[in-house]
């Protein structure tokens, strides 16, 4: 037996309900494109940031030491940061097992300078990693002292100051207050060493 056709009230109802079906899925292909949309902005910026920061430092290594460091969550560093002081630079990467084990000795290091006031050494962290990573490390392990996030093109200025193709993490290298390079290593550190480093330089 056929079924009877719908009644005009019915047929109504039916074709609200697939419009509505249909306005409420196209909203959210809609609000999902945009938020992607944003996300990859929001990355792409990033990206921008800290390609940027690597060329900063990279381009003015010819001198060793760069016009401009910018770091996380802070003003940009440059020469009148550290002008008549030592100066201590940290490259490092949060998938760097002895790097990651240095961390806390860098630290107290840093502490122990700041502590001292103008005489103390400046201490920057040189993340080699894509932001994020960085970001995630440090929420999870936070330090004292200033990180900037140079990518893995932060590796060319270690192959400048070690004058050594074949690079390794960490690597550290201590200015002195005239920014002249003092010392450099490739391997972990501790606060003892470098203490000693900053005396000398």
């Amino acid at each position: 037996m056929t079924p009877p056709p719908p009644t005009p009230a019915r047929r109504t109802w039916l074709v609200g309900a697939v419009a509505t079906g249909a306005l409420a899925l196209g909203g959210g292909l809609l609000w999902r494109q945009r938020q992607e949309a944003a996300a990859a902005r929001a990355a792409t910026a990033e990206a921008a940031a800290s390609a940027a920061a690597a060329a900063s430092a990279a381009a003015a290594t010819d001198g060793l030491l760069p016009a401009r460091i910018d770091v996380l969550d802070g003003a940009p560093l440059g020469p009148a940061d550290w002008q008549g002081r030592p100066l201590v630079l940290n490259f490092w990467a949060p998938w760097c097992g002895p790097c990651v084990k240095e961390m806390p000795e860098l630290d107290r290091f840093f502490k122990a300078q700041a502590a001292l006031g103008a005489q103390g050494a400046r201490v920057i962290g040189l993340a080699i990693d894509e932001l994020p990573a960085v970001r995630s490390f440090l929420a999870a392990h936070p330090v004292g002292f200033p990180i900037s996030v140079l990518g893995y093109a932060g590796l060319a200025w270690v192959r400048k100051l070690s004058n050594d193709p074949a690079v390794g993490l960490p690597f550290s290298a201590v200015f002195d207050a005239q920014g002249r390079l003092t010392h450099k290593k490739f391997g972990t550190t501790d606060g003892e060493e470098l203490a000693k480093w900053v005396a000398g330089a």
